[in-house]
């Protein structure tokens, strides 16, 4: 009767561990972005989708282009109903962001492909130019960076 019991409570941990994956955003990084959909205000013309960081569900805006990339989160004070800016790069990358004419401080992960964390940094706002602003640099490549407000980033693995 004891290893009965003790079996049925094994399996029973054994597939509350299996389930937690899911309920911390079970699906792929890659089946978040095929989901997109048109973002709204004050991001016409991008995408935008669910992401789990951590297991906290944040709803992200994409940028996927180089343009888009380059463009990021400049002269946006507010990010609407959206947690922040979802960076998609095609291949892993090791490159730099600036806050030029970033108006609000941000905070800054890096995640690898399989959605593990590579580093976070926070970064000043910069009214200056390109040149006249400093650069952020995780110095390791990436896939994926994700910006949001100062203090609104959550630790952990990106998943979908």
């Amino acid at each position: 009767m004891k290893r009965a019991a003790v079996a049925l409570t094994l399996t029973a941990c054994l597939l509350a561990i299996a389930a937690a994956p899911a309920a911390a955003g079970g699906r792929s990084i890659g089946a978040a972005l095929r989901a997109a959909a048109p973002a709204g205000a004050p991001f016409p013309g991008l995408t935008a989708t669910h992401v789990h960081v951590g297991g906290r569900l944040l709803a992200v805006v994409l940028a996927r282009t180089e343009d888009q990339r380059n463009t990021g989160l400049r002269q946006r004070s507010t990010l609407g109903p959206y947690d922040g800016m979802l960076f998609v790069f095609p291949s892993d990358i090791s490159t730099a962001f600036t806050m030029s004419t970033v108006p609000v401080g941000l905070d800054i992960a890096f995640y690898r492909a399989d959605g593990r964390s590579v580093g976070q940094l926070r970064m000043r706002p910069c009214a200056g130019s390109e040149d006249a602003c400093p650069t952020y640099d995780i110095h390791k490549s990436f896939r994926y960076a994700l910006e949001t407000l100062v203090g609104r980033l959550p630790r952990g693995r990106l998943a979908g």
